[in-house]
């Protein structure tokens, strides 16, 4: 099913302090993939996917913009 969706945050720009983003993961060999509910700023969310990253190895972690459905 095709829908759009709006972005959180400005996706060109990404400051610090830009609200709208998450905690994305995956495993490196395999096909899980997930995130953490929690919304924080750019800054807050790449601090916690380094400090995730560091604790476990096997996964990938990276700061994922939220979009919301507009349907």
């Amino acid at each position: 099913m095709a829908g759009t969706y709006i972005n959180r945050a400005d996706s060109l720009v990404r400051r610090e302090s830009d609200p709208g983003y998450r905690v994305a993961w995956k495993l490196k060999y395999g096909f899980q993939k997930g995130h953490f509910p929690e919304e924080m700023t750019y800054g807050e969310a790449g601090r916690k996917a380094a400090e995730l990253q560091a604790k476990e190895p096997e996964k990938v972690f990276w700061a994922e913009m939220i979009m919301d459905p507009d349907f």
